[in-house]
């Protein structure tokens, strides 16, 4: 058991360790492709490999350690989409009739709107309204807005302060470039099966929102954690493929460069968004919500607080393109508070005081019982007649007095070469990982064996 797992003694330590380091990532301006995006996965990175428990081991399992950094360039058309020229902005602020700076985007980098065009001028209230964006139902947070494939400028302003702009003449600035050849960059990290099989999952998450810390940061906090979890497991059935891409456009650009590799391996997978606050667990399933996926989440899932369960109509982050009908991965989305679900969804309130050390273990630990579920799931058949004697074999008592019948015979008695472990926990009221002692045991006596 390593420092990752939720069993080890220390495990509370390690949600300090990801709060810091969505603390660190939080200020950065990030858009779907530029320089923010870069400095994020570097910093990712030198996370992911600095003061590795096995170094040695990070650079064999990893190919020499560390994400696979891959760079696509603008104007690259993939699928009916086209990727945008890269963004670059210094500065914007808006100065009032009365000389004061408003709006200031080196104050906080929600203030413009994301994507937006170079402006310089002079205009009067009027005018520049129509270049506002406020929440009149969250007057003091500042809204996150982008235009991302339609060339405007605009600023994201409280709608106190919104309301309190006096006419006159004011002066608007941004200072941003569209470079048409940019690249989209996107990373991926493959963790090789022990057992030298070719399945995988598929676990994806996005970096391309700046300063917000639920839906943005905690997905790739919790995904880093979870890598460095894996890396120290002893055994893993499956192959561990990690993405993490600029939100749409960056998965549909990792679908089209690797859809037949991902079509032919991945057996299960999971979307991570806003998996860092305190409030909830959710699920959304895949279209018709009977996948692999679905079954090994709902399954770890539906007893924990405040669990919520939608349905793929509910879908708002990349489980939309991994699942659409032509590429069908079969991958659910996992968060806390599912997207738009929390007030402070795409605000300026989604700050570091909205995630918590705790709230990023709770996200980190049901995606490692997840993955124990997984990694413990099989299909198995009883080989006795009738119960076998479990007392000879140190599995039940042999001194008659209570009326009890055993865990291990409970779960022998549903072993008929067609039910899952998965299938068998839920009858039994466990978790499938909690089987797997049991299940080791058995197999030493001979008493199942496995068919898939």
């Amino acid at each position: 058991m390593n420092k990752f797992d939720f069993r080890h003694k220390n495990f509370i330590q390690n949600g300090i360790l990801m709060y810091n380091l969505a603390k660190k990532l939080f200020p950065i301006c990030r858009s779907i492709i530029g320089k923010g995006f870069r400095t994020s996965l570097k910093i990712l990175n030198y996370e992911l490999t600095k003061n590795f428990i096995q170094p040695n081991k990070l650079q064999q399992l990893a190919g020499g350690g560390g994400f696979e950094i891959y760079s696509i360039k603008s104007g690259t058309k993939v699928y009916d989409w086209v990727i945008p020229p890269e963004w670059h902005i210094k500065d914007a602020f808006i100065i009032d009739p009365n000389g004061k700076k408003i709006c200031d985007f080196k104050k906080n980098n929600l203030h413009v709107l994301n994507y937006s065009i170079a402006v310089d001028k002079k205009l009067d209230l009027e005018e520049l309204q129509n270049h506002l964006y406020s929440l009149e139902d969250i007057p003091d947070a500042i809204p996150y807005v982008t235009s991302y494939y339609k060339k405007r400028w605009g600023f994201c302003i409280t709608h106190n302060e919104r309301k309190e702009l006096k006419k006159g003449t004011y002066r608007v600035f941004i200072d941003s470039k569209h470079d048409e050849n940019g690249v989209l960059n996107y990373a991926d990290f493959i963790i090789p099966s022990t057992k030298k099989i070719k399945d995988e999952i598929l676990i994806s998450t996005y970096l391309c929102h700046p300063s917000m810390a639920n839906n943005e940061l905690s997905g790739p906090v919790v995904a880093l954690f979870l890598i460095k979890w894996l890396l120290n497991l002893k055994e893993r059935k499956y192959n561990y493929r990690f993405v993490i891409v600029p939100e749409t456009i960056g998965s549909i650009t990792y679908i089209n460069k690797n859809l037949k590799a991902l079509q032919k391996n991945v057996k299960a997978g999971f979307v991570l968004s806003c998996v860092g606050d305190d409030l909830s667990y959710s699920l959304i399933h895949t279209p018709n919500a009977n996948t692999l996926s679905d079954k090994v989440a709902l399954h770890t899932l539906k007893n924990k607080t405040n669990f919520k369960e939608f349905s793929f109509l509910k879908r708002g982050s990349d489980e939309r393109q991994y699942n659409s009908p032509l590429v069908n991965l079969g991958i659910v989305g996992i968060c806390r508070t599912r997207y738009g679900d929390y007030k402070f969804y795409h605000t300026s309130k989604d700050d570091l005081d909205f995630i918590s050390p705790k709230g990023l273990l709770g996200g980190l630990k049901a995606m490692q019982e997840i993955i124990l579920n997984l990694e413990n799931n099989a299909i198995y058949k009883n080989t006795t007649f009738c119960e076998p004697n479990l007392g000879k074999r140190g599995l039940y008592h042999t001194l008659s007095s209570i009326n009890d019948i055993p865990l291990a015979c409970n779960f022998l008695a549903f072993l008929d070469g067609k039910k899952d472990i998965l299938d068998i926990a839920e009858i039994l009221n466990l978790q499938g990982y909690e089987l797997k002692d049991l299940v080791q045991k058995l197999l030493e006596f001979k008493l199942l064996e496995c068919v898939n």
